[in-house]
């Protein structure tokens, strides 16, 4: 009889302390999100991917200027040498993604990774998403380069990490993860803005 007198009291603390702990979280998310939704609607900002994600690649060979390095059955690769960039200014796109993966039809010399300049955005979307335990920004939009379409769809967290998927025409699917901050000064001065 004791031991239950003792045992409900904490657990009830407990469940206190795990919902304030819940509250607090949701609250921090709120305004994470809120800063990046305002950044967004700045129309000037900056993805910038260190992860890439493959479709259907159990295992891939890598160059860089390390050598070559086989990358395992988990489907990740780092991009720590090949960081990808994706910059967004008001209603053009720039990137440079690069490509893992399966090419169906690429022109002679030009299988490289996903490259854009100043491509006019078209079929835009930004929605605030509130789940009970998720909270993100839902970004689509699509680009054209001189032989194919770009279809990106992109979730925004609170604290500014991304998942960015794309799926074009001529090649397979691929997915990337990173960050999206405000475009550094080093890049702008590089873009002439």
């Amino acid at each position: 009889m004791k031991t239950l007198k003792t045992i409900i009291p904490i657990g009830i603390l407990l469940f206190t302390c795990l919902f304030a702990m819940g509250e607090k979280k949701q609250k921090s998310d709120t305004a994470g999100i809120t800063k990046i939704e305002q950044l967004m609607k700045s129309r000037e900002f900056y993805i910038e991917v260190d992860q890439a994600f493959p479709t259907g690649n159990s295992s891939i060979t890598i160059d860089s200027k390390y050598g070559q390095k086989r990358i395992g059955g988990e489907g990740y690769i780092s991009l720590a040498t090949n960081e990808g960039q994706l910059f967004i200014l008001d209603s053009v796109a720039t990137g440079h993604l690069p490509f893992f993966g399966r090419a169906y039809s690429t022109e002679y010399g030009q299988g490289g990774g996903i490259e854009f300049e100043n491509a006019k955005i078209e079929n835009e979307s930004f929605k605030v998403i509130h789940k009970r335990k998720k909270h993100y920004i839902e970004y689509k939009f699509n680009v054209r380069n001189r032989n194919d379409v770009f279809n990106f769809y992109v979730e925004i967290y609170g604290n500014g990490k991304c998942s960015v998927n794309v799926t074009s025409n001529n090649r397979a699917s691929i997915s990337y993860g990173g960050d999206l901050t405000p475009i550094p000064e080093d890049k702008r001065k590089a873009l002439g803005i």
